[in-house]
């Protein structure tokens, strides 16, 4: 495996609806800890965790989130937080994303390794890797994961870095 943040070596790594997952711990570990490689444009449906409290710390680009009704901008060294049971998505803007996810247990490890593929895998994903949508709500649902939104789209999330931009944040 490849020596990913601090030198740490990935215990493993993943493909998962086109984002990298380099898993940092080890199976069993209190919490469940992942380096995310994030391409441009990545925008999950909005979704809430019934019982897992995710997080992630973002190391380099930048990302539109909303959590609950709040929409905010992450940039390298912010620490975002999703308590379980609030909705939430965001969108990576600018460029790809890096990011340290972090969850409070292994499950969504689990979904990551159920839905994906290694990521030593030749080749890109083929037609066939990507479930539809319906595949992937079951797919989440039976890990504890229930969409209820649409993705951060592009549009809102160019207006929302605007009105920042413009009030000089």
């Amino acid at each position: 495996m490849t020596d990913r943040v601090g030198g740490r070596r990935a215990v493993e790594s993943w493909m998962f609806l086109g984002v990298r997952f380099d898993v940092l711990t080890s199976p069993g570990a209190p919490v469940a800890v992942a380096e995310m490689l994030l391409p441009e444009g990545a925008s999950p449906p909005a979704h809430v965790h019934d019982g897992l409290d995710d997080s992630f710390y973002l190391l380099d680009g930048i990302m539109v989130v909303r959590c609950g009704g709040e929409l905010s901008v992450a940039r390298p060294g912010s620490w975002q937080q999703f308590p379980s049971g609030v909705p939430h998505t965001f969108r990576v803007m600018g460029g790809p994303a890096r990011a340290l996810s972090i969850h409070s247990d292994d499950s969504f490890l689990a979904l990551v390794r159920d839905v994906g593929h290694p990521a030593d895998r030749s080749g890109p994903p083929g037609p066939g890797d990507a479930p539809t949508r319906e595949q992937l709500d079951r797919m989440l649902y039976g890990h504890g994961i229930t969409n209820v939104g649409p993705p951060i789209e592009q549009d809102e999330a160019e207006e929302h870095l605007r009105v920042l931009a413009a009030a000089g944040r």
